[in-house]
């Protein structure tokens, strides 16, 4: 039972804090609650997790500017 009010409370505070900054943005939600839920169990895990985020972090970062610059 506290898994589930980990998550709760993780997800309520990252959408209550996106939403104050105006940059909603669901998958942090998501990536919130399996860190809070407990999923990953290895620093490994973890690693990988955060190597994902800013991968596509990155990615969309380098098509973004990709496309604003054919724009101009």
């Amino acid at each position: 039972m506290s898994y589930v009010i980990a998550g709760a409370v993780a997800v309520g505070i990252t959408t209550a804090v996106l939403s104050l900054l105006k940059l909603p943005h669901p998958p942090a939600g998501a990536s919130t609650l399996i860190v809070a839920l407990g999923i990953l169990h290895t620093p490994v895990q973890l690693l990988s997790m955060v190597g994902a985020v800013l991968l596509i972090t990155t990615a969309g970062w380098a098509f973004n500017r990709l496309l604003m610059g054919k724009q101009r």
